[in-house]
């Protein structure tokens, strides 16, 4: 069977809201593209992303603190309801300031769903005693949203080849708000916080910070597995630069559609490999991915005008081996998680991703226009030997 007794009793909203989510997200194949079209430079492009990326390594633990002090039910609706809003405004606007100002708010609303949401599913589960889901979840999520990714960049291609990429972006925003309002009536909250006046809760929120901080820095498996995380999100902003260089291998826009909903249907299935290698350690199993993926990379150095077939397909494997970080890494990393503050520590992991993905962001985009997107490309591997070097370090 490919869901367990019950499990869709218990995990059928946040498999409902991940399949509506990345099903509205028709934009992501079109994205650099999109702001390509408004003159934009690949260092400009790559300041849009940094500002969402410093946006959540500023306000990423203050919110998951505010989810463990309050409630993570409505941190995540609050922060689906917030980015939903700021995505349909970039539709609006062609202003790099204001697009600017506007990819800080996505990223501040997500900060309030990152680190909550799995905080939320996890003691969900584990107050009705059912740890056996935790990894399910991980699982079935990313499957769940790779099975709408596959049909989600096909109506964009159409979309965009009868009429432009700017309507994805309300798309994707109704999407988030959807997302919303189905979890506010559905899904249910098992974690109940203390009740506090608000100076308490305030004061609840600083220790929170504070201990999830001391927590994550001298917890020697979260400590490396957050160094790790940080390294292989420097390692994976390669994703943005194939937009333009599958373009430059004069594939044409609207089949970035295709190519997209091909790396899902890969996506979909690989993660399922990830009940067949938990018996492997996690860091080793991480080693040969990583490895995998530069080998791989290197020979987009070879790669000609003509060749976006072949260029696509290094493209699609190379993708689908980064599909096994969520499955494998999160439940290895929550088990390890104090339940008081585990949305705090969470968050700390998604901080230290999202300053790894914009530091990496800024790197590339000064590059890319100096060297072309098909040198950079390749260099993303630098980042995997270091997060190669994180893992060894852990003890278990």
């Amino acid at each position: 069977m490919i869901f367990r007794k019950n499990e869709l009793k218990l995990l059928s909203p946040f498999y409902l809201y991940y399949f509506i989510i990345s099903l509205s997200g028709m934009i992501f194949p079109f994205l650099v593209i999109y702001f390509r079209e408004l003159n934009f430079s690949f260092f400009q492009i790559s300041i849009l992303f940094t500002a969402y990326s410093i946006s959540m390594f500023l306000f990423e633990i203050p919110t998951g603190a505010f989810a463990d002090g309050f409630s993570r039910k409505y941190s995540v609706i609050l922060g689906f309801i917030i980015s939903g809003l700021a995505v349909i405004g970039i539709g609006f606007v062609t202003n790099f300031h204001l697009i600017f100002l506007l990819f800080v708010i996505i990223g501040f609303g997500m900060t309030l769903v990152s680190g909550a949401e799995e905080s939320w599913v996890i003691d969900n589960l584990n107050h009705y005693k059912r740890k056996d889901l935790h990894k399910e979840f991980f699982i079935k999520s990313q499957s769940i949203a790779a099975f709408a990714g596959i049909i989600s960049p096909l109506i964009g291609a159409f979309i965009v080849k009868s009429f432009s990429i700017t309507p994805l972006w309300f798309v994707w925003g109704v999407g988030f708000l959807l997302g919303a309002i189905m979890l506010l009536i559905l899904a249910e909250e098992k974690y109940k916080p203390k009740k506090m006046k608000f100076l308490e809760t305030f004061k609840e929120t600083i220790s929170n910070t504070k201990k999830g901080i001391k927590f994550s820095r001298t917890h020697n498996t979260t400590k490396y597995l957050i160094l790790a995380s940080i390294f292989m999100a420097m390692m994976i902003v390669d994703g943005d630069y194939w937009q333009p260089f599958l373009a430059d291998l004069n594939m044409p826009v609207y089949m970035l559609g295709i190519v997209f909903s091909i790396v899902s249907a890969v996506s979909m299935v690989i993660p399922f490999t990830a009940r067949y290698l938990e018996k492997y350690k996690v860091k080793k199993v991480f080693r040969v991915i990583i490895i995998m993926r530069i080998v791989l990379l290197s020979t987009v150095l070879f790669l000609y005008p003509g060749l976006f077939i072949l260029g696509a397909g290094i493209f699609i494997f190379s993708e689908g081996l980064l599909s096994l970080r969520f499955p494998l890494m999160e439940p290895y990393y929550q088990k390890h998680l104090p339940k008081k503050i585990r949305a705090t520590i969470t968050s700390v992991k998604s901080m230290g991703t999202q300053f790894g993905l914009g530091i990496g962001s800024l790197i590339f985009g000064f590059l890319a226009d100096i060297i072309g997107v098909q040198n950079i490309i390749p260099l993303t591997g630098v980042f995997g030997l270091v997060a190669i070097y994180c893992f060894s370090k852990i003890k278990d």
